[in-house]
């Protein structure tokens, strides 16, 4: 984050468990919000480190089939 000027960090996982070019698993739900839940972490010890902010966001699908994919409830705590 210091070496380069970032100011957090944007998550490009569109397509857990199923969708994009690889299928994931069933698992890749937990998966991710846990994903999510590391890198909130880390950016929070990060702004405590330097006493400023980092943000967390995702590139997130829309659709329909997709949004069943994710735990929308849990990462929207996390997010920014």
């Amino acid at each position: 984050m210091k070496q380069y000027g970032f100011d957090g960090v944007d998550i490009d996982w569109e397509y857990p468990v199923s969708g994009g070019l690889n299928a994931g698993t069933a698992a890749d739900k937990q998966n991710y919000t846990a994903l999510l839940t590391e890198f909130r972490a880390a950016l929070n010890a990060q702004e405590t480190k330097d006493g400023r902010d980092y943000s967390l966001s995702i590139a997130a699908p829309a659709g329909p089939t997709i949004i069943p994919n994710l735990e929308s409830a849990k990462i929207g705590g996390i997010l920014d």
